[in-house]
């Protein structure tokens, strides 16, 4: 059967998830949802044990053999350390001009690439810099030195790409994070660090103890810096951590949320489940959070010194990685153009209605009792201690005192000689 099996068939299966459902719910479970028999999706996984590699598109193979990229490759593979994530951009060029050769591209291809809606900074509307970078850099390898001496083409005090991510979370992707959300404690870890700007290792370390509901502020400690600062949170947020202290009966002392890679995971698939690819994929995915807040803070009239305060960040830092391009901002105040943005405060209220109904339609998990567990089985036969291993651990010198005490006891009242 294996022999006959075309390889339509296994690239349906494959595309289908096939071998996710076949591991989680059974064989039959996945020739149902791929359309496929029993016999097809036996013969499939004794073929293909594993599940295969695509295959590289096409599209790819031939921008590989273009002159454009061997040019690019050959001009700064061995130069810039970001050659890679400049000739990916290349490649979706490539792809986005109709798979025209770059060593063909003209002026009009160029201004097409630096106009590309989604090659734009959402709230600078401007290409956004690692792009511009990239894409100058495809054009000076392509001998287009003239096009960039043009306005157009040029970007004022560009930097070159740092290795730090400098992404945050919109308006929109907030929305659709808390309405994914299922769990308390993920809840409450998101709307600490997008209105604090705490790191997750500040947040995870919160107690009951450290919360001021009268001041609404919690003290938060932070490991990369051994400081202690005080994070000013809205009435709203402190409630609502009040409410999970009580629902989840939390100890004084005793962390408020579990460990970093319960949160990590369960936000991954948040963010997997909310359309969100690029926090779904991401190394740092809980950093998003103080990203989120240094730029919309800033975005939203929160002053430098009130964002380094909240955030135990030097200026400088927040200059250089965190806070995004600020052009409309410099546009109202030189030249006077309108800017219609909320205060910070204003801005962060207009969540609060998502976050109230979202923990309310959250159920309270706890967790279940030792004594509510399956009883044990009076029918099961005891269990045979082999005493022979236990006179071997005790000769042992290596065994622990405890250990050995504990068992001489047991040799003693056995009877055993």
């Amino acid at each position: 059967m294996s022999a006959k099996l075309r390889k339509e068939t296994a690239e349906r299966f494959v595309d289908a998830n096939g071998y996710v459902i076949a591991e989680k719910q059974g064989v039959t479970a996945a020739a149902q949802v791929c359309g496929l028999s029993r016999p097809t999706v036996y013969a499939i996984l004794q073929k293909y044990p594993k599940r295969p590699k695509r295959a590289v598109p096409q599209y790819v193979k031939d921008f590989a053999s273009t002159e454009g990229a061997k040019l690019f490759l050959a001009k700064n593979r061995n130069r810039i350390k970001t050659w890679k994530k400049c000739y990916s951009l290349g490649l979706k060029c490539y792809k986005l001009l109709g798979q025209k050769d770059p060593l063909n591209w003209v002026a009009d291809d160029h201004r097409k690439l630096w106009m590309y809606e989604k090659f734009a900074d959402p709230v600078t509307k401007r290409t956004r810099d690692p792009i511009a970078f990239a894409l100058r850099l495809w054009m000076k390898a392509m001998g287009k030195h003239d096009l960039l001496q043009l306005e157009e083409f040029t970007t004022k005090g560009l930097k070159r790409p740092k290795s730090r991510k400098t992404w945050y979370l919109e308006n929109a992707t907030i929305t659709s994070l808390i309405q994914s959300t299922k769990h308390h404690y993920l809840l409450l870890i998101e709307e600490i660090g997008v209105k604090s700007g705490g790191r997750i290792s500040s947040i995870l370390g919160i107690r009951p103890l450290d919360c001021n509901f009268e001041k609404d502020l919690i003290v938060m400690y932070e490991p990369k810096i051994k400081e202690y600062h005080p994070r000013f949170l809205d009435q709203g947020c402190m409630s609502r951590v009040k409410q999970y202290i009580a629902d989840y009966q939390v100890a004084p002392d005793k962390p408020l949320f579990p460990s970093y890679s319960t949160v990590r995971k369960a936000l991954k698939a948040v963010a997997k489940e909310a359309d969100i690819p690029k926090l779904a994929s991401m190394s740092g995915a809980t950093h998003i959070f103080k990203h989120t807040f240094v730029t919309q803070g800033a975005f939203h009239n929160l002053s430098m010194e009130s964002i380094s305060e909240q955030t135990g960040t030097n200026p400088n830092t927040l200059r250089d990685f965190y806070v995004g391009v600020k052009e409309q901002k410099l546009r109202h105040e030189l030249l006077g153009e309108t800017l219609d943005v909320l205060p910070y405060h204003e801005w962060v209220k207009t969540f609060e209605p998502l976050w109230s109904q979202q923990y309310s339609s959250i159920p309270v998990q706890k967790k279940t009792p030792v004594e509510r567990q399956k009883p044990a089985d009076p029918n099961r036969k005891p269990r045979t201690i082999n005493w022979t291993a236990i006179k071997r651990l005790i000769e042992n010198p290596k065994t622990p005192a405890p250990l050995r005490k504990y068992w001489l006891a047991r040799l003693k009242a056995e009877g055993k000689p």
